[in-house]
């Protein structure tokens, strides 16, 4: 009988033990790991992301020692946890740097629960650290774009006290789109006097804020927050103003990358996607006959940092795009820029799209996953062009426009003649078609060879910035005719300019009706909850006249009384108004928005549930 119940216990110990855990995929598990399994080129002192799937009990990872870090030449490494409930994202911080080419190995243990309560199978998996570390300079991302002894100028140039405010002539002028000009002066050469400032101004070219910069200055911009922001070439980062422009906050790439010049976007929720230029020496004999076996190449990151700087999400172009798709790229030279980011658009799915001036490609990646959801253009395109067979060439920037077509600026690098244009696709992306919808060529032909964008306005005209030749830039209307011309001297570039219009007319922001109110009055929202849009409504009264203005600032923020978004910042005259709020890239919570209007302030809740 003691031998019976000896042989009962051995028995359940085996059925506990063999059915006590579960094995599941790394995809079962993990919707999104970073670094990759097998990832290679990783940066010395890179966090660990995961993001895991439903399928896991968040409490196992939280509240146990269910991941190791070892590496292959200093063993175990010690790190900080850090999990952000919002998305659902745990941040792995060694707390020392990773070794040169070292191979380090990620272990999941059983200490991780499914919701049913059974542990999983131990899950483990590798990648390995770059084989050195490398200096690259805070304008790495325009290699290629501005030749390199003009590079090397501006690296080691800073301007001061010379010529001043820079000059500014408007060419052509018929009734342009009102608004505001963004926009900022670089030289190539820097020969060529220059002073580089901060400039917004009207359609005349007069003055509506300048700020004298201490060096070159990239991308300034007006953010959906009402702020602005703009790349120091001195300070490696961007730097945020508010609306009275007062230096406010930062934006830097992560995990040891330097952040790039080419693009930032402040999304909502206080997150920015921001790009990186990444240098590794590569066996390229590997890849391509007569490769040079230590190859200087360069790859590009893509990320996405928290309102705290953490980095939430990263892309990296060695895992999912090879060297050799690159178009025109010589990939037997010493040194290959073989895919040059330079711009991210935060599609309407959530999911992003980048711009790759040498692959001659759009890609769309999928930002949960960080999977590839299609490519259009270059080598790999997936995409039908029935009716612009060029197709684009070394293109800068892209957007997704209200229509839901997408539009770029066509540098034309490799187009027979070369010329530059706008150009504006409607996308099928399920048959995968491309259909050309608007373009524009100005005649006489303008070519510029780097930079430049393309912009659609609110009132359908285009802002076309030119990059690296004159004029600086053209303002057309869907015709094709011209609104608007200006120019910098000669040799005197802007990165990109833009266009919007605050502080005049009301852009997302409708009069409810022709009645004049006899108070201030700030409305509940509707619907309430919501998701994800939602109406505001509110009104101002007459004083001293129906055609006086008042100064109205409308404004959510968080539970923590963080800002989300600037809804308006403008002069209003009397009446009601009604203004939707879109909430598609915030997390489910209590948010509040605040009116002020003259000396009227009135605050109210409102709750987004997804």
């Amino acid at each position: 009988m003691k031998k019976f119940s000896q042989s009962i216990l051995i028995l359940l110990f085996l059925v506990s033990f063999t059915f006590g855990t579960e094995k599941r995929s790394q995809s079962e598990l993990f919707s999104y790991i970073e670094p990759k399994p097998g990832a290679e080129y990783v940066k010395n002192n890179s966090t660990i992301i995961f993001k895991p799937a439903p399928v896991v009990d968040l409490n196992s990872i939280k509240n146990s020692k269910s991941v190791t870090i070892s590496g292959s030449i200093r063993g175990n490494y010690e790190f900080s946890q850090l999990y952000i409930s919002n998305e659902n994202v745990f941040i792995l911080k060694p707390a020392e740097e990773f070794v040169n080419n070292e191979e380090i190995t990620v272990s999941f243990l059983p200490e991780i629960r499914c919701t049913n309560g059974v542990r999983i199978e131990p899950f483990v998996y590798s990648f390995r650290i770059q084989k050195e570390k490398l200096p690259v300079h805070p304008l790495a991302g325009l290699v290629n774009e501005i030749p390199e002894a003009r590079l090397n100028e501006l690296l080691n140039t800073d301007t001061g006290e010379l010529e001043g405010f820079p000059e500014i002539t408007v060419n052509y002028s018929n009734n342009p789109a009102p608004g505001k000009i963004i926009l900022s002066n670089i030289v190539f050469n820097v020969q060529i006097p220059n002073t580089p400032h901060l400039i917004i101004m009207n359609n005349d070219a007069s003055t509506v804020f300048s700020r004298q910069m201490g060096g070159q200055i990239f991308d300034f911009n007006r953010q959906p927050n009402g702020r602005f922001t703009y790349f120091s070439r001195v300070r490696g980062k961007y730097f945020e103003l508010d609306t009275n422009y007062n230096l406010v906050d930062s934006f830097y790439t992560g995990n040891g990358y330097l952040t790039d010049i080419h693009e930032l976007r402040v999304l909502p929720n206080r997150h920015a996607l921001l790009m990186s230029y990444d240098k590794q020496y590569i066996d390229m004999s590997l890849l391509i006959q007569g490769g040079n076996p230590n190859a200087l190449v360069t790859g590009l990151i893509i990320q996405e940092i928290d309102e705290n700087k953490n980095v939430v999400f990263q892309w990296r172009s060695w895992d999912h795009i090879p060297i050799t798709d690159a178009t025109h790229e010589n990939l037997l030279a010493p040194e290959i820029d073989y895919i040059h980011g330079n711009a991210i658009e935060l599609d309407n799915d959530g999911n992003i799209m980048i711009s790759s001036r040498h692959l001659d490609e759009i890609t769309k990646i999928n930002r949960s996953t960080g999977n590839i959801i299609w490519r259009l253009g270059g080598k790999m395109n997936e995409f039908q062009f029935p009716n612009d067979p060029l197709r684009f060439s070394y293109q800068h920037g892209i957007r997704r426009l209200l229509n839901g077509n997408i539009i770029l600026f066509d540098n034309g690098n490799y187009h027979s003649p070369q010329q530059s244009r706008a150009v504006e696709y409607m996308l099928d992306e399920t048959s995968k078609i491309a259909t050309m919808v608007w373009e524009y060529k100005n005649t006489p032909q303008i070519y510029g060879n780097a930079m430049g964008f393309a912009q659609r306005l609110e009132n359908g005209n285009t802002l076309i910035s030119w990059g690296s030749t004159n004029p600086t830039m053209t303002e057309v209307k869907p015709d094709g005719s011209k609104a608007l011309e200006i120019s910098f001297s000669t040799g005197v570039f802007s990165y990109r300019v833009f266009k919007y219009n605050w502080g005049g007319n009301v852009t997302g922001i409708q009069p409810v009706n022709n009645e004049i109110p006899n108070s201030f009055s700030l409305l509940q929202n509707y619907p309430n909850p919501f998701n994800p849009v939602t109406k505001i409504r509110f009104s101002i009264p007459a004083a001293g006249g129906n055609s006086q203005t008042v100064s109205t600032l409308l404004t959510v923020y968080d539970m923590l009384g963080k800002e989300v978004q600037v809804l308006t910042d403008k002069q209003l005259r009397p009446g009601n108004y009604e203004v939707d709020f879109a909430a598609g890239e915030l997390s489910s919570g209590i948010y509040f928005y605040k009116l002020t209007a003259g000396n009227f302030t009135d605050m109210k809740k409102m709750v987004l549930v997804k």
